[in-house]
């Protein structure tokens, strides 16, 4: 068990296309491989961690220290590395917090792209969205990231967020699990706005067991190829 003074864990899996054990199981559902990968990170974590030295320990950084995250410098202009954040809370807060440890856990000064995933309950545009949205914006404006999109937004919310937004939206990545087919209206206003349309197969953003405030996926491509050089996931896990 974890100590019980923890009241917050931060889970970096480290480079999954290492873990021996996931070999053949990326297929799995989203959702299970999340469980699969905080399974095995923590008891990583656990057995090369002296647990009573965190009797008093709030706040503690799990790592999966046999498959580290960083890339090595020599590779960088080789490489273009993507993240989608799941932010769980809709809080801005948490996108820029998200997306910082993903840029320090990889040892890099930027991204190729960050989309954000929304939770289902968030709808409001004034009060939610856009304060999201502007902290995305922040981090292309510092070059910490090259380009921003969304997830599963539908025409309404694409078209109001490309109308009000500074940097506008490059793509919009679309369930197909829950949309067969996507609705020509929102592809042909995609079209229009150069918004590029992208399928995805995850789980929506939405609560669970877990309190976490967010969850980020990563994604290292060698340039041009498309080959998969690494990847992983990373989360704020509230145990309160």
């Amino acid at each position: 068990m974890v100590n019980q003074s923890i009241q917050r864990l931060y889970i970096d899996t480290g480079n999954l296309t290492e873990w021996a054990r996931l070999n053949g199981k990326f297929s799995q559902s989203s959702t299970s491989e999340l469980q699969n990968c905080i399974d095995s990170t923590l008891n990583a974590w656990k057995e090369s961690t002296d647990i009573q030295s965190l009797k008093d320990t709030e706040i503690v950084n799990c790592r999966h220290e046999q498959f580290p995250s960083k890339i090595s410098d020599d590779n960088l202009d080789e490489l273009e590395i993507y993240a989608k954040v799941f932010v769980l809370n809709g809080k801005p807060d948490n996108v820029i917090d998200a997306i910082n440890r993903v840029i320090n856990d990889l040892g890099i000064s930027k991204l190729h792209s960050a989309i954000i995933s929304l939770p289902s309950t968030i709808t409001d545009f004034d009060s939610n969205i856009k304060d999201i949205w502007q902290a995305m914006e922040d981090f292309v404006d510092s070059k910490k990231v090259k380009e921003i999109g969304v997830a599963d937004f539908d025409l309404n919310q694409l078209s109001q967020l490309h109308e009000w937004s500074k940097i506008k939206p490059a793509t919009n990545s679309v369930n197909l699990a829950t949309c067969c087919v996507i609705p020509p209206d929102l592809v042909t206003y995609s079209k229009e706005h150069k918004v590029r349309l992208l399928t995805h197969a995850d789980a929506r953003a939405d609560d669970n067991k877990w309190q976490p405030s967010w969850v980020v996926r990563y994604t290292v491509l060698i340039k041009h190829r498309g080959v998969i050089k690494r990847k992983g996931k990373a989360l704020d896990l509230g145990l309160g």
